[in-house]
């Protein structure tokens, strides 16, 4: 039988797009693909650079992190109060000088932290990110969509991380520059106050040095576009020239993966369905009133919207297929 090809024009509805692309169906069978030997071949050596498509899953992941992300009462310890809060967003450090390969880290110690916020915190969406220090040491940022009280992810993380000695080997380093009583870190002094260094002094010597300071809840409470700011956290480059990876200095480039996200959060293909003719008076609606910001390519277009504005003009085709997926991918999420 003859192949034929035929180009079906579909629709993906996603928190802050729609996209519109043909889908190529053939008739008589559809052509022989690449060998596995062929794409095992093909070299994704991402050189410690997080790639266009790369950021555009961790955007993309991110979005439907944020829209699951209901908003919740939690309990402010320090003046007894409740705020509202939807997602958290967490730096892990390391408490000492790395020694192990950033594989060893992620596999022994990352991968041990996000197994515990789902078993013991209940964590069902994340999204994290990789990072170099300026010292060469491995940090992630993760974004969560719950509250935990910082004092629980600290000592969550300096009980993991001390698998592979981090907090023991602080402990020794600490003791050893305190051996006659305080001393002053006067390279810090300005982002690190000499007060601020002596409380954290006694606090150290009060705990034996046993609870460094490893993790950071940043506040994204009055933060206006809560979406852009953690985009551009979660996707930047450390190289500032071109993001061109020849120029990344040896002890900046990531070893492995760069990103990770949680399986829900992963393949997010949206609400998906052939453009029919109810669909296409939608789209004309949107595209008339709405007048979005609208790109397009050889192979397909991307239309930027909200989703409270589809709401506004009934457009209930395109919402059904977004409502649709979202009930059945994260049903058990």
């Amino acid at each position: 039988m003859q192949r034929e090809l035929v180009i079906v024009p579909c629709i993906s509805v996603h928190p802050n797009q729609i996209n519109l692309y043909g889908q190529a169906h053939w008739t008589g069978g559809k052509p022989k693909g690449r060998t596995r030997a062929e794409m095992i071949s093909i070299d994704n050596s991402h050189k410690g650079v997080i790639s266009k498509t790369a950021k555009q899953k961790v955007f993309r992941a991110i979005d439907y992190l944020l829209y699951n992300a209901k908003p919740k009462s939690a309990y402010n310890s320090f003046n007894g109060k409740l705020f509202k809060f939807s997602i958290a967003f967490i730096t892990l450090t390391l408490s000492s000088k790395q020694i192990h390969s950033d594989n060893v880290i992620k596999n022994k110690l990352l991968n041990q932290f996000l197994i515990e916020l789902y078993y013991k915190f209940k964590v069902s969406n994340y999204v994290w990110r990789a990072e170099k220090q300026a010292n060469g040491s491995i940090h992630f940022h993760i974004l969560i969509n719950k509250f935990i009280p910082w004092s629980e992810i600290r000592n969550c993380w300096n009980r993991i991380q001390n698998k592979l000695g981090y907090v023991d080997r602080y402990r020794d380093e600490m003791k050893k520059f305190h051996e006659g009583g305080f001393k002053v870190r006067n390279d810090l002094l300005i982002q690190w106050s000499y007060k601020n260094q002596i409380k954290a002094y006694k606090a150290g010597v009060l705990n034996d040095w046993s609870s460094p300071n490893s993790t950071d809840i940043h506040s994204i409470r009055f933060v206006n576009d809560i979406k852009s700011y953690i985009s551009k956290y979660m996707s930047k480059n450390t190289n500032p020239v071109k993001n061109n990876p020849d120029d990344l200095p040896e002890s900046q480039i990531i070893e492995g993966r760069l990103w990770g996200c949680s399986s829900a959060l992963s393949n997010l293909k949206g609400g998906q369905g052939v453009r029919d003719s109810a669909i296409s008076d939608e789209l004309n609606r949107i595209c008339k009133i709405l007048k979005p910001s609208i790109y397009n390519s050889s192979y397909f277009t991307v239309i930027k919207i909200d989703l409270s504005d589809l709401v506004k003009l009934n457009c209930v085709e395109i919402l059904s297929m977004f409502y649709e997926f979202i009930d059945s991918h994260f049903s058990s999420a």
